[in-house]
């Protein structure tokens, strides 16, 4: 069929590596832009279902209020607790709350036990980037999430992985202002509005 059948196994083997050089360019160029993304320290990683930055969901309130300092705003009531610290060395105000419960009755009554975090600041991230001042159209494309009202505030909406254990809220811009989580599948903590 061919005069000379070397002729298009060369062309092939020279096109192949073309290709293959043009395809380890883009890997490596994609790696490079990737292993620059990958520098969330663990202290501002949001973990879905866990922990936000080096706080965990079940700890004791008592060590965040020892690693954090006093809170900037608190309230108490019938075994449950809500805490709110401001970060005020940027631009702009940023706020790590925490609602806490005791198990009333219990032998452990005396720990606080936190059920549910929330936070401002874009500095924490999850895994795959989502966080405080992501755009809504980003952070549904690493979560499927539902739609939920904030009770009293028509301006904005939870948008929520109640199986995952994490939360956006989100503006009528559909800006993400802050991230919750909470215990996967935990009801008393999911929707309670710890919004301040």
């Amino acid at each position: 069929m061919f005069k000379y059948p070397f002729i298009p196994a060369v062309a092939l083997l020279m096109f192949g590596c073309n290709t293959m050089s043009a395809h380890k360019s883009l890997a490596d160029s994609m790696r490079a832009v990737d292993s620059a993304l990958k520098t969330i320290v663990p202290a501002k990683m949001i973990v879905p279902g866990k922990r936000i930055g080096d706080i965990y969901i079940n700890e004791n309130a008592d060590s965040v209020v020892a690693k954090l300092g006093k809170p900037d705003s608190s309230d108490a009531a019938m075994g449950a607790s809500f805490m709110v610290w401001f970060d005020k060395t940027g631009k702009t105000v940023h706020q790590t709350s925490i609602y806490a419960h005791r198990n009333m009755g219990g032998a452990d009554e005396k720990v606080n036990y936190i059920k549910k975090i929330r936070e401002t600041s874009s500095k924490f991230k999850t895994a795959d980037y989502g966080g405080a001042g992501s755009a809504l159209k980003d952070v549904v494309k690493l979560y499927k999430l539902k739609k939920h009202n904030f009770p009293g505030n028509s301006k904005l909406w939870l948008y929520d992985n109640y199986q995952t254990g994490v939360g956006f809220e989100v503006d009528s811009t559909g800006k993400c202002l802050a991230v919750y989580v909470y215990a996967p599948g935990d009801s008393s903590a999911a929707y309670l509005d710890i919004h301040k």
